[in-house]
């Protein structure tokens, strides 16, 4: 990246916090998938994705039936999401807990599920997704007829009644405008601060959707595109290979072990490094310092 251009510089742009911001932002680099998703199937998936948005009337109000068929379910798809089931009732009657997705590992999976009624049904699957018109607000409702609930309002509650419904067996929902993206996990300590979310509409450059002073740098634009497909294939929710942890699992321990070594870091140069300058009595103590400056712009503060 260009160092003279401070919008190179590689900060997460966007909301959430469960996975660790320098976890996404360099630490990310260290995993296999990373080192394995070249920049040929980068650019294969951008070219493919530039293609659903071509015909998609960006600047019109897609409903959300157009929004899911033309955008969301062929994204899901080309990410490896081949097996699923539309609208499947998560309580034995009514239908107001009626998620729009639920997406299995295979064939057989999905197979095996539909041996039992909807609610059941949950329990085999991978991940339940909740679709939206085009760029409608996730976090808020409006005053439209059927908007009346927070679309993430309307996932949180969702989470607890499948988490809850499957004992722990799913756990995992995707919550999506066709523009945002986010990833929602049911054991993260705050659901409604703790998910993770991809723009795909400025990491994309559509029209419209990443100009100005906080545009995308092309360099940033495919790291960010990259982890969207590492986040949201199904690869990532499935334990591969040698590890008996998925993609996701493995990637928040990295980014707490990341974020303790840079504690670790940073303590080791305050205190550390604080007595040996005490020892030779050469400056002012950072730390001593510190405290020094804060007791005195707050004077009345009790210590």
């Amino acid at each position: 990246m260009d160092g003279d251009d401070p919008r190179s510089r590689l900060e997460n742009p966007f909301p959430g916090s469960l996975f660790a911001g320098d976890f996404l932002c360099e630490a990310i680099g260290q995993l296999n998938e990373w080192r394995e998703f070249d920049n040929s199937a980068i650019d294969a998936l951008e070219n493919t994705l530039r293609e659903f948005f071509g015909g998609f009337p960006l600047g019109g109000s897609p409903n959300e039936s157009q929004t899911e068929d033309d955008v969301i379910w062929p994204v899901l798809e080309y990410l490896g999401w081949k097996s699923s089931l539309r609208q499947q009732n998560l309580s034995e009657r009514g239908r107001e807990d009626v998620p729009d997705g639920l997406m299995f590992k295979s064939e057989e999976a999905k197979a095996h599920a539909n041996g039992f009624p909807e609610w059941e049904r949950y329990e085999f699957g991978l991940a339940m997704v909740e679709s939206k018109r085009w760029m409608r607000p996730l976090d808020r409702r409006s005053g439209s007829r059927g908007e009346e609930t927070a679309p993430s309002t309307q996932m949180l509650r969702y989470l607890r009644r499948v988490d809850d419904r499957t004992t722990g067996k799913l756990r995992w929902g995707i919550l999506t405008n066709g523009a945002q993206w986010r990833l929602y996990f049911a054991g993260a300590r705050s659901l409604s601060e703790q998910f993770f979310e991809i723009d795909l509409a400025r990491v994309l450059n559509l029209p419209g959707y990443n100009e100005g002073l906080f545009a995308l740098p092309e360099s940033v634009r495919h790291h960010w595109l990259k982890v969207f497909a590492l986040m949201f294939r199904r690869e990532a929710f499935l334990p591969t290979g040698e590890h008996t942890r998925t993609f996701h699992e493995r990637s928040m321990e990295e980014g707490r072990r990341y974020e303790e070594r840079v504690a670790n870091s940073l303590y080791e140069q305050i205190f550390e490094d604080e007595l040996k300058r005490d020892r030779k009595k050469e400056e002012e103590p950072i730390f001593r310092s510190l405290l020094a400056a804060i007791a005195a712009a707050v004077p009345g503060a009790p210590l």
